[in-house]
């Protein structure tokens, strides 16, 4: 077993694969055997993220704030931000910058402060932070035994070819992607911890709430026959017991200090359960019903049936019966980049229709839980908190098939800019003003970079969703312009955010070494602005490849806002929209994001939208 508390260098990447020599096996890896660049020898040359200028940061600080608050409200959060800049805020980045001198160059200065804020996190990861990605759907593979069995032999070839160090190497940081198999988030009363087990060699199976385990890797870390994987497939599908309607999953779910006393109490009498699960490579989870619609595909990704899931892994494959698969992910070891590129990987392997070819049988083994009086009460009760979460928000998708990528390059301005104004414009359509809004953009180009947030609510934002109003007298042209100007504004965000120039995580940063120092809170976190600013209204995320048939879903992360998985396609525009429930502004704003689509489009052809609603 392996802690990745203390581990984590990329000089320890093969020790934590336990790396040995192995011979060459047809069906074991994706690349062609023979002198190739290892996986990870593009790692050291990666440069370490930067740590913006206090100047740059208060002034992005500053421009985030304009779009939200009246003149007066502007006027006393500018005179917090100068005494902060010119006071502590100076003395925590001269503290920031000496620290950041002395760490080991294979880490950033907001790594461990980002995992502890996730581990730290005693919120459910239901719909707080596991998401979900669909596979494109494989025509010639239509049924769950088939669509499971590949999925399964493809994924399988990936994480060996990982392991063994013969994927082809990427100019990315690839520090999350041990994570990607064999580990697990084990709840604890104050904070989590991810475990590694890299000798792991079983994957573990749900199915109408029942738990089994395939050793799918034979003793020289070979995956399995295909053949004798799908017949053992096969015998899970067919098992005839009734639905189990109190599956340990649902303890999942819980809060994490719940769940992490729960957990104490089972694993008295559930320990080779338990470890069973921790330590497999990942989990497969055979639903016991169809997904036909975008809605019913996400829904289930996301949510599903809480006796058929397992929260806690890096990362579980959903297959329905009608074939439709999805990843669901725990979200605190790693970000969408390294998923993806597992699953772009994934994908194309499968549509090759390979098969393993190795003589060792793959027995089934049935997982029994022992549930006394008191484990079997509260796990009743964890199903309510299930149930109540999952009546408690909603999720439909969205689609505009007006444009897309390739006209909204021809008419002149940036694809995102025009995704992030469609959100922009319902947001105020529907209720008369602008929120906080999160962008989800990737800093994987740096050593250990996880995320920053592009501030997409822009003064160049409101003033087009000021304009595009049918009263407002703003002519085609000035709409025109207003839309190339906000490209600009956008482009400029989502370049400085990847290149590490966002203030969100500086500001962080600076505040939790403040928090460390045993210091009291800052005033520039107690002003009503910053609670504005971040609390996230609008919290957003894209994720466009071949391999993927829907959208990224998630949950919203405010009460009251929605969580928008987008993607602009070469033809279209669409959305996985989620919200808490009741919302009695839900059908509001989907209606505004579809009239929003329908006057940018206009204005995209040379129509003024507005003289056809002039009485």
């Amino acid at each position: 077993v392996v802690s990745t508390q203390s581990t984590g260098n990329l000089s320890m990447l093969k020790v934590l694969w336990n790396v040995r020599p192995v011979c060459a096996s047809l069906g074991r890896h994706f690349s062609s055997i023979g002198a190739q660049p290892s996986t990870w020898e593009l790692q050291e040359s990666l440069p370490r993220l930067p740590i913006p200028d206090l100047d740059d940061t208060c002034a992005r600080y500053l421009s985030s704030q304009l779009p939200l608050l009246d003149d007066q409200e502007f006027a006393h959060t500018l005179a917090i931000v100068q005494k902060f800049r010119q006071g502590i805020g100076a003395e925590l980045h001269s503290k920031l910058t000496a620290w950041d001198a002395t760490l080991d160059r294979r880490y950033s200065y907001i790594h461990q402060a980002w995992k502890d804020m996730y581990q730290c996190d005693r919120g459910s990861v239901l719909l707080n932070q596991n998401p979900v990605l669909t596979y494109r759907d494989d025509p010639a593979q239509s049924t769950q035994l088939e669509r499971a069995t590949n999925m399964v032999t493809s994924t399988l070839r990936y994480f060996c070819s990982l392991r063994d160090g013969k994927l082809a190497p990427i100019n990315s940081c690839m520090m999350q992607f041990p994570n990607l198999f064999q580990s697990t988030r084990v709840p604890g009363e104050s904070r989590d911890s991810l475990v590694r087990y890299p000798d792991a060699k079983n994957l573990v199976v749900l199915h109408k709430g029942h738990a089994y385990s395939l050793e799918v890797l034979d003793g020289v870390g070979m995956p399995a026959d295909s053949g004798a994987l799908e017949h053992a497939l096969q015998q899970i599908l067919a098992d005839d017991r009734p639905v189990n309607e109190l599956g340990l999953g649902y303890f999942t779910a819980l809060g994490r200090t719940e769940w992490a006393t729960e957990r104490v109490k089972l694993i008295q009498e559930n320990h080779e359960m338990l470890e069973t699960i921790d330590k497999a490579i990942f989990v497969l989870c055979l639903d016991d019903l169809d997904a036909n619609t975008p809605e019913e595909v996400l829904q289930n990704g996301l949510v599903g049936e809480g006796y058929n899931r397992w929260m806690d892994k890096s990362f579980s494959l959903i297959v329905t019966k009608n074939g439709k698969a999805s990843i669901n992910w725990e979200h605190s070891w790693g970000d969408g980049a390294t998923i993806i590129h597992m699953m772009q990987e994934v994908y194309k392997d499968s549509l090759r229709h390979l098969t393993v070819n190795n003589d060792s049988p793959v027995p089934v083994q049935k997982l029994h839980p022992r549930l006394n009086d008191s484990s079997a009460a509260a796990l009743g009760q964890a199903k309510q908190q299930f149930e109540a979460a999952r009546a408690g928000y909603d999720l439909k998708g969205f689609s505009f098939e007006g444009f897309g990528k390739s006209s909204i390059k021809k008419f002149g301005v940036s694809p995102d800019s025009l995704s992030q104004l469609i959100f922009q414009m319902a947001q105020w359509r529907t209720y008369g003003k602008l929120v906080g809004t999160y962008e989800s953009a990737s800093t994987a180009g740096f050593r250990s970079g996880r995320t920053e947030t592009i501030r997409s609510c822009t003064s160049e934002m409101k003033n087009c969703a000021v304009a595009f109003d049918t009263e407002h007298p703003a002519t085609l042209s000035e709409m025109v312009d207003l839309l190339k100007a906000n490209s600009v504004k956008h482009a400029t965000l989502c370049k400085e955010a990847v290149q590490g120039y966002g203030w969100d995580r500086h500001l962080f940063a600076l505040r939790n070494l403040n928090k460390l120092e045993g210091e009291s809170e800052l005033d520039l976190f107690t002003d009503a602005s910053y609670s504005k600013v971040s609390t996230i209204g609008l919290s957003t995320s894209t994720v466009a490849d071949p391999c993927l048939q829907l959208y990224l879903a998630f949950g919203a992360v405010s009460p009251n806002g929605y969580g928008l998985g987008y993607l602009m396609s070469p033809d279209q525009f669409g959305a996985a929209v989620s919200c808490y429930t009741p919302n009695e502004y839900y059908s509001d704003f989907l209606s505004n994001l579809e009239s929003t689509c329908s006057d940018l489009h206009a204005v995209m052809l040379g129509k003024n939208f507005k003289e056809s609603r002039t009485v």
